[in-house]
């Protein structure tokens, strides 16, 4: 009765509770393609082509995009377009304008017709082929609309075209390094971009700093909420649905650089050199505000000179003068060299003094772009970008800087699901409670709704999916949960049994023996009997 009592009770009880995951799903998350559809419309303005002549435009653009869509075995972007000619209220908008060139007037033309909705989407990207007379050359717009001139024949545009759609709108390489990259293949080398920026997280600490060294002789002001305001507002706005960014500013006083810059006698100024600039992070980075959250901090520092090392400037590796003054750190943030003008004779300490926020904001913004993966795209010879201005970012570079993230995060995800499956499968002993398979489940499901969002051209909801998928599978790896087993080993198991069974394990065993003699004599017995 006690063995058969107790022998099922102490394997239930001594049993490790895990779980059943999807291990067979999380396996496919790795091997199967991400297909991204990308929706576009080519817009003819020039009358001198008629339905055959878009007809044969259209089935060439297809071909070439079709040629090109398989960026990689797992990653396969798929181009969805049609041709077709211009509505007369769009020609009506182009007819107002003498001369759509590349100043205000296309400028004013690519914001009327986004602004005028015709087509029934305007989350896809136009491209309309102006007269000659009207362009001499292509124009990338803010929005989602780009601008071609009609040179030739249409045909002579299926190149530019598919330039501008697959390196400038959606630049598939880039999108392939960074979705590689997060998988975690070994051949593929970070470059530049990939490593100054930050990667994808739900949320980023934005802190601006003002350190004054010498408080007692500048009274430095900044109009940091209002500069916050006018510059970054727009950009915050914009990236709110995808990231929780939170700002926040702090003046810092009677604290240095951490470094002695060099006194230039030729240019009557002091220099701080280009391979010092590490240094200098090191040296302010205890005087910041203490990071108290999981989000990544991002820093921006103006730092005002002191009397007896000014002007400061920074110098390049060929010993040339920073035009900006202003050094960036990746995965950190930047600094600016604000130099101020030195106090009149009759001057009362301390002396007021000024920031000109409009020259440290256009430096921090540009930075901040940078860190947060917002590559810039600049004009070629033949291409002209529209400058997004008080947005910051245009709407297409929100869409690339989306499915970056997006691709990114479905990676990660699949990534860290797979280690932790391969974890679990190697340990035994790791508690699996109902939380883990909860969070795990959440993120399968999420990463299989990203991917087909992807497929369905739907970026927004693929993003918010993809967010949802990295969250909860970083929830599932690093719960404490997982490691309260692991420091309990075999060994420790027995010096806690054997006390506890061996003293009722000897007359239970020699019970069983005994029951076992009288059994045997019976039978012996029995036999003598006979």
């Amino acid at each position: 009765m006690c063995v058969v009592v107790g022998v099922p009770l102490w394997w239930k009880t001594t049993t490790v509770y895990r779980v059943q995951l999807p291990y067979s799903e999380i396996a496919d998350l790795n091997t199967s393609r991400v297909t991204f559809v990308v929706d576009f419309t080519v817009t003819v303005f020039d009358e001198r082509f008629d339905a055959q002549d878009l007809s044969q435009f259209a089935n060439k653009l297809k071909e070439s995009l079709d040629a090109a869509g398989k960026v990689d075995d797992r990653l396969h972007v798929e181009y969805r377009g049609k041709v077709r000619e211009a509505y007369e209220e769009e020609l009506l908008l182009l007819r107002q304008m003498r001369s759509v060139e590349v100043d205000n007037t296309v400028v004013d033309f690519d914001h009327e017709l986004y602004m005028a909705k015709l087509d029934s989407d305007n989350s896809e990207y136009t491209f309309t082929v102006l007269p000659p007379s009207k362009l001499d050359k292509a124009v990338v717009g803010k929005q989602r609309v780009s601008h071609l001139p009609a040179m030739g024949d249409l045909g002579s545009l299926v190149e530019p075209l598919s330039h501008l759609l697959r390196h400038v709108y959606i630049n598939e390489a880039a999108m392939l390094k960074t979705f590689l990259w997060a998988r975690g293949a070994r051949r593929t080398q970070p470059d530049k971009e990939s490593m100054r920026a930050f990667r994808s997280h739900p949320g980023y600490d934005v802190t601006f700093t003002l350190m004054n060294p010498q408080p007692d002789l500048l009274q430095v002001e900044w109009h940091i909420q209002d500069a916050v305001d006018a510059y970054l507002g727009r950009l915050l706005k914009a990236l709110s649905p995808y990231a929780d960014i939170s700002v926040k500013s702090q003046c810092v006083h009677y604290t240095g650089l951490g470094i002695r810059p060099v006194k230039d006698d030729t240019r009557n100024c002091y220099k701080l050199k280009h391979e010092k600039l590490p240094h200098v992070i090191n040296a302010i980075e205890p005087y910041l505000s203490s990071h108290v959250s999981n989000n990544p901090s991002l820093n921006f520092i103006v730092y005002v000179p002191s009397r007896d090392q000014s002007p400061l400037h920074i110098t390049d590796a060929n010993d040339d003068l920073s035009t900006t003054d202003a050094f960036l750190s990746p995965r950190w943030g930047g600094v600016l060299v604000y130099n101020v003008a030195t106090p009149p004779e009759n001057a009362t300490y301390p002396h007021k003094v000024m920031l000109d926020m409009r020259r440290v904001m256009e430096v921090f913004v540009s930075q901040l772009r940078l860190l947060l993966g917002v590559n810039p795209q600049t004009a070629s010879g033949d291409v002209t970008v529209l400058q997004p201005g008080n947005n910051i970012i245009s709407e297409w570079e929100l869409d690339q800087w989306l499915c970056g993230r997006c691709l990114e995060n479905i990676a990660s995800a699949a990534a860290t699901l797979q280690a932790l499956a391969q974890l679990l499968a190697e340990i035994g002993n790791i508690v699996i409670n109902d939380d883990i398979g909860h969070e795990v489940q959440v993120a399968v499901s999420a990463i299989k709704k990203s991917k087909e969002f992807l497929s369905l051209g739907r970026l927004n909801d693929a993003f918010l999916s993809s967010k949802q998928a990295i969250i909860s599978s970083e929830k599932a790896f690093f719960d404490p949960s997982l490691l309260e087993l692991l420091y309990f080993p075999e060994d420790q198991k027995f010096a806690i049994y054997i006390p506890l069974f061996l003293p009722i394990s000897i007359p239970v065993i020699l019970s069983i023996m005994s029951s076992v003699k009288w059994l045997r004599s019976k039978d012996e017995i029995k036999v003598k009997s006979e």
